[in-house]
Parts: structure tokens; C-alpha cells; sequence
């Protein structure tokens, strides 16, 4: 519910608050709130968008 308007606002007050409200009310109904980004999870891919070839992979040494 939207309180009643107190009776010690200037009427010059009251104007600008009314025309703030416009305002308001009609730049949400022509620019409509943009949708959020899709998460992005991490990927197994590459920066580059493909794996390492098999000639420059080197496989890992086991430790003992």
C-alpha cells in the first residue's frame, strides 16, 4: 500500500515528486530492464576453442 501524502510538503515539492514519478513510470515502460547474463560455467574447452593436438601434448610424469 502507498502512504498517504503528509500534509507539511511545499505544493512546489509535491509538483516535482509527481513529475519524478512520471518519469520513472515511463522510462520503465520504453526501456524495459535488460535480462540478466546467462551464468557462465567452466568449460573443458581451450581458450583458443579447440584441445591440444597430440603432437605438442606431453604426458605427465608419475611421481613416486
Amino acid at each position: 500500500m502507498v502512504d498517504p501524502i503528509p500534509p507539511h510538503i511545499s505544493p512546489e515539492r509535491l509538483e516535482r515528486l509527481k513529475q519524478l514519478a512520471d518519469a520513472s513510470r515511463l522510462r520503465v515502460a520504453l526501456y524495459p530492464a535488460p535480462k540478466p547474463a546467462p551464468v557462465r560455467r567452466r568449460s573443458r574447452q581451450y581458450p583458443g576453442g579447440r584441445p591440444n593436438s597430440w603432437s605438442t601434448a606431453r604426458p605427465r610424469r608419475r611421481h613416486r
